[in-house]
Protein backbone atom coordinates (compact mmCIF):
# COMPACT_ATOMS: atom_id res chain seq x y z
CA UNK A 1 0.00 0.00 0.00
CA UNK A 2 1.45 3.51 -0.77
CA UNK A 3 0.54 6.29 1.74
CA UNK A 4 1.38 10.18 1.10
CA UNK A 5 2.18 12.44 4.43
CA UNK A 6 1.37 16.00 4.02
CA UNK A 7 5.10 17.60 5.69
CA UNK A 8 6.10 20.98 5.84
CA UNK A 9 10.12 19.45 5.57
CA UNK A 10 11.13 16.70 3.80
CA UNK A 11 12.59 14.50 6.18
CA UNK A 12 10.62 11.50 8.54
CA UNK A 13 11.34 13.83 12.26
CA UNK A 14 9.33 16.25 10.36
CA UNK A 15 5.91 17.31 11.72
CA UNK A 16 2.75 16.59 9.96
CA UNK A 17 1.40 19.77 7.96
CA UNK A 18 -1.84 20.98 8.72
CA UNK A 19 -2.69 21.57 5.79
CA UNK A 20 -3.09 18.92 3.09
CA UNK A 21 -3.45 20.90 -0.18
CA UNK A 22 -0.74 23.82 1.22
CA UNK A 23 2.01 21.88 2.67
CA UNK A 24 5.56 21.95 1.33
CA UNK A 25 6.53 18.24 0.95
CA UNK A 26 4.51 14.92 0.38
CA UNK A 27 6.19 11.74 2.38
CA UNK A 28 5.48 8.87 0.28
CA UNK A 29 5.86 5.60 2.31
CA UNK A 30 5.69 2.17 0.67
CA UNK A 31 3.98 -0.49 3.00
CA UNK A 32 5.14 -3.50 1.02
CA UNK A 33 9.18 -2.19 0.35
CA UNK A 34 8.92 -0.02 3.11
CA UNK A 35 10.77 3.00 0.99
CA UNK A 36 9.88 6.46 2.00
CA UNK A 37 10.83 8.85 -0.54
CA UNK A 38 9.51 12.82 -0.40
CA UNK A 39 8.39 14.83 -3.65
CA UNK A 40 7.57 18.59 -3.31
CA UNK A 41 4.02 19.88 -3.32
CA UNK A 42 4.11 21.72 -6.74
CA UNK A 43 0.63 22.64 -6.59
CA UNK A 44 1.27 24.30 -2.90
CA UNK A 45 1.11 28.05 -4.44
CA UNK A 46 -2.27 28.44 -6.57
CA UNK A 47 -4.74 30.48 -6.09
CA UNK A 48 -7.67 27.85 -6.14
CA UNK A 49 -7.95 24.21 -6.22
CA UNK A 50 -4.77 23.32 -4.55
CA UNK A 51 -5.88 20.80 -2.57
CA UNK A 52 -7.70 19.15 -5.47
CA UNK A 53 -4.63 19.39 -7.96
CA UNK A 54 -2.59 17.79 -4.98
CA UNK A 55 -5.07 15.34 -4.51
CA UNK A 56 -4.90 14.30 -8.38
CA UNK A 57 -0.91 14.62 -8.14
CA UNK A 58 -1.12 11.94 -5.83
CA UNK A 59 -4.32 9.55 -7.19
CA UNK A 60 -1.51 9.76 -9.91
CA UNK A 61 1.04 7.88 -7.59
CA UNK A 62 -0.98 5.18 -6.92
CA UNK A 63 -1.84 6.29 -3.51
CA UNK A 64 -4.60 4.43 -1.43
CA UNK A 65 -4.33 6.56 2.17
CA UNK A 66 -3.07 10.41 3.38
CA UNK A 67 -2.22 11.46 6.70
CA UNK A 68 -2.89 15.35 7.06
CA UNK A 69 -3.93 17.59 9.72
CA UNK A 70 -6.71 18.75 7.44
CA UNK A 71 -8.55 18.31 4.29
CA UNK A 72 -10.81 20.86 2.73
CA UNK A 73 -14.56 19.34 1.92
CA UNK A 74 -13.62 19.18 -1.81
CA UNK A 75 -10.65 17.24 -1.11
CA UNK A 76 -12.85 15.08 0.81
CA UNK A 77 -15.79 14.31 -1.66
CA UNK A 78 -12.49 13.32 -4.10
CA UNK A 79 -10.83 10.72 -1.91
CA UNK A 80 -14.18 9.38 -0.58
CA UNK A 81 -15.32 8.57 -4.33
CA UNK A 82 -11.93 7.03 -4.88
CA UNK A 83 -12.04 5.41 -1.60
CA UNK A 84 -9.08 6.73 -0.78
CA UNK A 85 -8.94 7.00 3.10
CA UNK A 86 -7.59 9.53 5.21
CA UNK A 87 -5.93 9.94 8.41
CA UNK A 88 -6.17 13.28 10.43
CA UNK A 89 -3.32 12.54 13.64
CA UNK A 90 -5.37 13.39 17.23
CA UNK A 91 -1.84 15.26 18.03
CA UNK A 92 1.39 16.79 16.29
CA UNK A 93 3.26 14.18 15.43
CA UNK A 94 6.53 13.40 13.43
CA UNK A 95 6.22 11.26 10.08
CA UNK A 96 8.48 8.92 11.62
CA UNK A 97 5.89 8.35 14.42
CA UNK A 98 3.18 7.89 11.70
CA UNK A 99 4.89 5.53 10.03
CA UNK A 100 5.87 3.32 13.25
CA UNK A 101 2.40 3.22 14.28
CA UNK A 102 1.12 2.01 10.16
CA UNK A 103 3.63 -0.82 10.76
CA UNK A 104 1.87 -1.91 13.36
CA UNK A 105 -1.67 -2.16 12.39
CA UNK A 106 -0.48 -3.93 8.85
Amino acid sequence: MKIAIASNENHVKSIIDQHFGRCDWFCLYDTTTEETKFIENPVRHHQEKAGCDAADLLMEKGISMVVAGRFGSKVVEVFRSKNIQMIIPENQQTINDIINQLKSKI
